[in-house]
Parts: structure tokens; C-alpha cells; sequence
């Protein structure tokens, strides 16, 4: 392999580095310059929403609390990405014991069918492409199982500005430029009184009103009135499902990621063993070629579909992988058999506290405002999940993935997910880094740019995330490239290479340092991280 030329993930543009919309930021922020310790770290799309986390860690919480708020935010300022009508996966690890996941990712409904949308059902709009909404109740059993303040404490921040309105900060005014239809979400200021109490009975009652109370009715009723077969059962049905993190090595470290039915983790660490410090960015292109069309020939839910981890991991897979790559890249029949055939409404937040809780956590409504259905009781957005299914053989998803029959529509099945919450522990065990990002396919690349830039290359999180990014996904053919990574050499190898004007991804990150912690929040999305001050254990 050659060696590498000046590296994309190196390299900043001016708009991506652009300061934040002062509307965007926290009006009291406590920020780490290295000589007032940092007991814990926030870093969320939005920088109210990193601000509630930070709020609940000075009011005692730890990470996995502050992340929770964080979240339940997000929801209120940042709806087009997340929400309660959504699901995602988390990844925490704890100061003792074991890392886990808990994937509370939406599910197809019992009614939900292949043939329905082989006969012209959507699956991004209407009732039709609603999954099971599972964020209420997941978010509950993180704090059922980590948290330790009241839910009360921690739904508090994002009660607030539900009730009492916030500034319109610069992602939120654009993505409603592109969806004007959603400004119903709002009353005057951004207040979203009806959200509010949902958010309340959140807190007062934990999931159960998500399940079987006048939130999971509003959740049916809407999606009945506009076609779709959701019920009470499917979500009485509802379960979360505890699962055991990949990990890999880099170098001394331990890479701690997402198993399926994320596809992410193992693109992960797929990229993580075949592409080193020497390696050229032409074959680290051919090495995200394989692990995406090994993404859309195996991906899908572990539950239904055999998804061969080990053996995509395994060192001959990876050794034909870094052998595989010339002077010349290839068609895509060549990286694997063609299959007949993820995020603009995704957010991730990354949390750690002195304490050493380390939380990855990935939230969607999958597109853009999801569905673009509003449940009138309780004002929130419902997702439109169905569509990262394979819902119609040989038809690209929205996101432009082809993806396989493992993938198919199943009752009580999990869509495939690109989500790539992901923790990094250093030598001697601890956590070093946490991060994960929004921008459904381009999550999987975005992630692995922005971990190899700060681990390999000693960025810090705010240069990593404010660098130019590229993406391949196998199909479409083509490396899309924001401005500013070098593309002469992908060019010459035969690439097709776009450039793209907006930016198309968004990560968070933390990371342990002497002191306390730095953090950053993606500049694509106009956020900003918090922090909270006080002693730090470290």
C-alpha cells in the first residue's frame, strides 16, 4: 500500500469551521481551557440539548443521566433528527462491569406486510411507514438500569424549553425552510406545550404511558387515521433488547461498538483492521467499498437473518480485503454479489463523567421529520422507520442504499440501522473517547474519519469533527466529497468523485484528558458541547 498523501479528515473548510449561530448556544456555558477541572462532558447536535445534559450532571447526575436529558431535548429543539416518536441504540460503559447495548430501535408493526408495499404503500410517508415508536420507553430502561436521579431531574431541561419556548437556531430554521408543513409543530417562541406534557408524563410514569396510556392511543389513532396498521399490542408487544458490543483493536486500544442490527460496528472495525497509518486514502475508499456491499448482502436483524459477524471480521476476509486493492478501483459487481435491493432525521450524543461512565447514544426518526405525521395529543413527531427496511426488492431506499433480502419486511423485525454509537478504551481499560454521528450511510464513514483522526493522527475532537469528509457506499458508484479533500489521486484511480456543497453528516465526540474532558459538537449542525465544572476523579 502507498503512502498516504495529505489525509481528508486532516484538513478544515471555511464553512464547516464557521462559528456557531450565537442563537444556537448555551447562554452559561463552563468550558474546558485546561486549568479549571471538568468533572463531565456533553457533546449533542444541538447546545441546548448539551446543556441539559450538563445541567442534570451538576445536579448529581452521572453520564448516563445527563445523556438521557440530552436526548429528551433534542426532541424539543432538534425534531426534524429525533425524538419521542423514533428508537434508537445506546452503548454504556460503566466504571466496573461489563459495556452493553440496549437497542430500543423501532420495530415493523404485526400488520405491516412486503406485499403492502409492493402494492404502493409508502415508506416515508403516511401511516404506512411507521415502525413500533420505542424512544420513550428505551430512554426508560437506560435509566431503569444506569441512571441514578429522578426522572423528574432529568426530563426537567427539556420540560422547560418545551413550555417555555427557545430561540430558532440555524439547523432548525433550515430544515423547516425545507419542511415548512412541519412549523405546526410550534407555537409562538418554539413553545410546544403539547410535547410538554407528554415530557411530564415521561417523567412521572417511565414508559408505560408509551405502551399503554393516552400517548401510545394518540401514537395508533394517528397512524390509523392516515392508513397504517399500528395497535396498542404492537406496542404493549414493544421489547428492549439487551445486547452484547462488538469489539476490535486499535493498536493498545479496545474499540467497543454496535453489533447488528447495526451494520455500523462491523463496517467499523472492518475499516479499523484493513486500513493503517500508510494505507492511501484510494484504499481506504476500496476498503469502505467491501464493508458497505458486505453491509447490503448481510445486514439485517440477528432475530431473522443469520448476520455472519465473525466471518466478516475474520483475518482472511481482511487480509483479501487489503490485498484486493491496485492502482484501480473497480465496478461494484466486484466488491460483492449484487443484492436486489440511512440519516437527515438521526442525532447522536456522546457523555462521560469522572466518575468513568462513558454513553454512546443514537437517536432517530430515521428521514427528515420522519414521517411528517404529528400526533396531536402530545405533539410528537412519529418516525417513518418502515423505509430502512427492504421494502421493495430492487428499489433504493431513500438514502440511495441497496439493500438485501435479509433486510426484508418482517413483523416484530428491526430494519437494518447504520447507527454506530461507539466508546474507544485506552491501554489500560479506561475510556478514552466516545462518539457516533447523525446522517444515515454517511454515519458509518463520518465515525470512522473522525476516530482514526483523533486516535491515529492526534487530533483534537473540534479539529476531527470540523475536517472535510468523504463517503462511498458502494452504490451509488461514487466517493461524494465535501471541500477540501484532496481528490486528485481518487480521480486518477478511476473514482468517480462528486463534490458536495452541503455538508452531510454530523458527529459528537468526548474524549478523557488531563483535567477533565474535551468535547465537540459538529459544526455542520451548529452545535456545541457542555460541560460541567467540579473535582474530577481521573
Amino acid at each position: 500500500m502507498s503512502d498516504r498523501g495529505p489525509v481528508a479528515v486532516l484538513l478544515c473548510v471555511a464553512v464547516a469551521c464557521a462559528p456557531h449561530k450565537p442563537d444556537d448556544r448555551d447562554p452559561n456555558p463552563v468550558r474546558f481551557d485546561g486549568t479549571v477541572p471538568v468533572a463531565g462532558a456533553v457533546a449533542a447536535d444541538h447546545a441546548l440539548a448539551s446543556a441539559a445534559g450538563a445541567e442534570v450532571l451538576r445536579a448529581g447526575g452521572n453520564a448516563v443521566d445527563a445523556a438521557i436529558a440530552a436526548a429528551l431535548a433534542s426532541g424539543v429543539v432538534n425534531p426534524s433528527g429525533s425524538g419521542l416518536g423514533g428508537g434508537g441504540f445506546v452503548l454504556v460503559v460503566p466504571p466496573r462491569g461489563e459495556a452493553m447495548v440496549l437497542d430500543f430501535r423501532e420495530v415493523a408493526p404485526a400488520g405491516a406486510t412486503m406485499q403492502a408495499f409492493a402494492e404502493g404503500a409508502s415508506s416515508t410517508r403516511t401511516g404506512t411507514a411507521v415502525a413500533v415508536p420505542a424512544e420513550g420507553i428505551g430512554l426508560d430502561e437506560v435509566h431503569r438500569r444506569w441512571g441514578r436521579t429522578p426522572r423528574a431531574v432529568i426530563a426537567a431541561p427539556a420540560v422547560r424549553l418545551a413550555e417555555e419556548g427557545f430561540p430558532t437556531g440555524a439547523h432548525l430554521a433550515a430544515s423547516l425552510e425545507a419542511a415548512p408543513d412541519m412549523r405546526v409543530l410550534f407555537d409562538t417562541g418554539n413553545r410546544r406545550p403539547a410535547l410538554g406534557r407528554a415530557l411530564r408524563a415521561w417523567a412521572e410514569h417511565g414508559g408505560e404511558p408509551f405502551r399503554s396510556g393516552w400517548i401510545a392511543q394518540d401514537f395508533v389513532d394517528t397512524v390509523q387515521r392516515n392508513g397504517g396498521t399500528l395497535t396498542l399490542a404492537d406496542l404493549a408487544a414493544y421489547a428492549v433488547e439487551p445486547r452484547t458490543p462488538l469489539r476490535g483493536a486499535w493498536g493498545a486500544r479496545t474499540v467497543i461498538t454496535m453489533p447488528p442490527p447495526s451494520s455500523g460496528g462491523v463496517a467499523l472495525l472492518q475499516l479499523a483492521a484493513t486500513v493503517g497509518p500508510d494505507t492511501s486514502l484510494h484504499c481506504e475508499v476500496e476498503a469502505t467499498k467491501h464493508a458497505m456491499a458486505d453491509r447490503a448482502a448481510w445486514g439485517g436483524d440477528p432475530r431473522f437473518a443469520n448476520v455472519p459477524v465473525a466471518s466478516l471480521l475474520a483475518p482472511s476476509r481482511v487480509a483479501a480485503v487489503v490485498a484486493d486493492c491496485g492502482s484501480h478501483t473497480f465496478a461494484p459487481d466486484h466488491y460483492g454479489a449484487r443484492v436486489t435491493p440511512d440519516d437527515h432525521g438521526t442525532l447522536h450524543i456522546s457523555a462521560m463523567d469522572a466518575e468513568g461512565w462513558a454513553v454512546a447514544l443514537t437517536t432517530t426518526v430515521n428521514t427528515s421529520f420522519g414521517s411528517h405525521l404529528v400526533a396531536p395529543q402530545s405533539g410528537i413527531v412519529l418516525n417513518d422507520e418502515m423505509d430502512d427496511f427492504a421494502t421493495r426488492l430492487g428499489t433504493p431506499n431513500a438514502f440511495g442504499l441497496v439493500q438485501g433480502d435479509q433486510n426484508r419486511v418482517r413483523p416484530g423485525a428491526r430494519p437494518l440501522s447504520s447507527m454506530t454509537p461507539t466508546v474507544v478504551l485506552d491501554a489500560a481499560g479506561r475510556p478514552e473517547l466516545t462518539l457516533g454521528g447523525s446522517g444515515g450511510p454517511f454515519i458509518i464513514t463520518a465515525t470512522w474519519q473522525v476516530m482514526r483522526s483523533v486516535l491515529e493522527a492526534g487530533k483534537t475532537p473540534d479539529e476531527a469533527v470540523g475536517a472535510p469528509r468523504w463517503h462511498h457506499q458502494w452504490q451509488p458508484d461514487a466517493v461524494l466529497a465535501e471541500a477540501g479533500v484532496p481528490t486528485e489521486a481518487l480521480r486518477a484511480a478511476g473514482h468517480d468523485v462528486r463534490l458536495v456543497e452541503r455538508p452531510f453528516s454530523a458527529v459528537q465526540v468526548v474524549q478523557a484528558a488531563a483535567g477533565g474532558f474535551r468535547a465537540a459538537s459538529d459544526p455542520r449542525k451548529h452545535g456545541a458541547p457542555a460541560f460541567s465544572a467540579g473535582p474530577t476523579a481521573r
